[in-house]
C-alpha cells in the first residue's frame, strides 16, 4: 500500500476485523469476496461451471479452473475484500467509518481522485 504512513500501525489488524465481521462480503454490490486462506471456489464461477457441466468432462473442467486460477489474477482481484474510509481519512478508524467493500466498489467510490487518495495508493499487489 502506498503512503503507509497514512495508516496506523496495525492497520492489517484493523481492517482485518472489519473484513471478518463483514464475512468477507461487500457491504455496497453484496459480492462474496475470498479470505486470504481461501482458494477459489467454483462457486465463485458460475459462467466457467456452467460451461463446463453442459460442454466438458469433469475433469477438463478442473483444468480449467486451475489454469484459470494460476493465469487469471484479475479472478482472485475481483474476489479481494478492501476497507474504505467513508470521510477518505485513513487516519480515523472508528468503527463507522470503516466500510468493507470489493476492489470494484472500492474503485468506484474513489472515481475521479476524489478525496485525498494519491495516484497509485488503491492498486492492488498480487501475490499469487
Amino acid at each position: 500500500m502506498k503512503n503507509r504512513d497514512r495508516y496506523p500501525d496495525n492497520w492489517d489488524e484493523i481492517a482485518l476485523r472489519v473484513k471478518q465481521s463483514a464475512n468477507w462480503t461487500c457491504s455496497k454490490c453484496g459480492q462474496i469476496c475470498l479470505s486470504p486462506d481461501d482458494k477459489l471456489s467454483i462457486n465463485l464461477c458460475p459462467n466457467i461451471l456452467y460451461k463446463a457441466i453442459h460442454t466438458l468432462s469433469l475433469l477438463l473442467f478442473w483444468l480449467i479452473i486451475i489454469q484459470q486460477w494460476l493465469t487469471d489474477k484479475s479472478l482472485r482481484t475481483k474476489y479481494t475484500l478492501t476497507v474504505h474510509h467513508s470521510d477518505y481519512d485513513p487516519s480515523n478508524n472508528h468503527k463507522s467509518n470503516l466500510i468493507p467493500l470489493c476492489s470494484a466498489c472500492h474503485l468506484y467510490m474513489h472515481r475521479g481522485q476524489r478525496g485525498n487518495i494519491s495516484p497509485g495508493q488503491l492498486k492492488l499487489e498480487l501475490g499469487v
